[in-house]
């Protein structure tokens, strides 16, 4: 049976004659809550074999069996009460939901906005958001797992999405237009006029405190940053790595860890003085998406291009020795908030 690749080209979606996808837009995910004490689950999904992939964080080891989703998975978020796992699936325009407690995947998947790519879960739990690359927001309600019938347009090819934490605003990235939308989660309304940030814009994630969104920006090269108060993005643009795709913050809201999908690193940058620290941590290969473990301890980092999440020590700043193996081509992973 002839493998499914997926491939990169100049930072848009391309899809085959076929139908198939070739290649997939990773945003940037949003860390889950803080916890003295927690045993997590990462959820990694594996764009090339169609599967999830799940990861005891303590002791950094793969369950056996991963979880059948269908073709092209591309995002992964967990609620924020560690019940379910909502996953994407680009090539079939639609979203599944994995049972976190059992690892079952719900036998009917929600059909969404054509090429899924992103969803974050809003933090009080009720509304999956969800964008389609081809211009629109699609949002799902938890409990019943049914799509409200009108979806949100927004600007080109949005990729991200991240949530303030008082979960008011919703920060949309538009890699084609580069710019970010801003939705009213209450109202389900857009909010103009778009932010003009970097050159293909595709990760984003807003600090804790919910001042400033960061967004990594491609084909830039670079992080913007906006005043999500003011809604205006700083002058100056911080350059990290070689195509950065995904941008989390940690729980103390002190660093942002950018993925470098180029140069097969990761940069660090100071949330308060907006630097970069000097010496990117090197990872696996191709990595694109990247989680905190719910104590911020810990940095996940999914390698698109060797099948393998890294871990980082984020006081260190130093990666495990050894990568976990999971699935064929992992873009996307999302950590379960702590449970005794």
């Amino acid at each position: 049976m002839m493998r499914q690749r997926f491939r990169w080209a100049s930072g848009v979606l391309v899809v085959g004659l076929s139908g198939a996808l070739v290649g997939v837009v990773p945003g940037g995910m949003s860390p889950v809550a803080a916890h003295a004490r927690c045993r997590a689950t990462a959820f990694v999904t594996n764009a090339g074999s169609g599967t999830v992939s799940t990861i005891d964080v303590k002791t950094r080891t793969r369950s056996p069996a991963d979880i059948t989703v269908g073709p092209g998975p591309v995002a992964v978020a967990v609620t924020p009460d560690g019940k379910t796992a909502f996953v994407t699936h680009a090539l079939s325009g639609t979203v599944s939901t994995i049972d976190v407690k059992t690892g079952t995947k719900h036998p009917t998947d929600i059909t969404v906005g054509p090429m899924p790519v992103a969803v974050a879960v809003t933090p009080d739990g009720k509304t999956a958001f969800v964008t389609s690359f081809l211009g629109s927001v699609s949002t799902i309600d938890v409990k019943t797992r049914t799509k409200n019938p009108t979806d949100i347009t927004v600007g080109t090819n949005p990729n991200g999405v991240a949530f303030t934490p008082n979960g008011k605003t919703a920060f949309v990235t538009n890699n084609g237009s580069g710019t970010v939308s801003t939705i009213d989660v209450k109202t389900g309304t857009k909010r103009l006029p778009d932010i003009t940030v970097g050159s293909r814009p595709f990760g984003v994630a807003v600090t804790p405190d919910g001042t400033t969104a960061f967004i990594a920006n491609i084909l830039s090269g670079t992080v913007s940053t906006i005043d999500v108060k003011t809604g205006t993005k700083h002058p100056t643009d911080i350059t990290v790595g070689s195509l950065p795709y995904g941008v989390v913050v940690t729980p103390d809201g002190k660093t942002a860890f950018v993925t470098n999908y180029g140069s097969g690193t990761v940069s660090t940058i100071d949330v308060k003085t907006r630097t970069k620290h000097p010496t990117d941590i090197t990872v696996g290969t191709n990595p694109n998406g990247v989680a905190f473990t719910p104590n911020g301890k810990t940095a996940l980092v999914a390698n698109y291009g060797s099948d393998t999440v890294s871990t980082i020590d984020v006081k260190t700043r130093t990666k495990h020795p050894t990568d976990i193996t999971v699935g064929t081509q992992p873009i996307r992973v999302a950590v379960t908030p702590c449970h005794r």
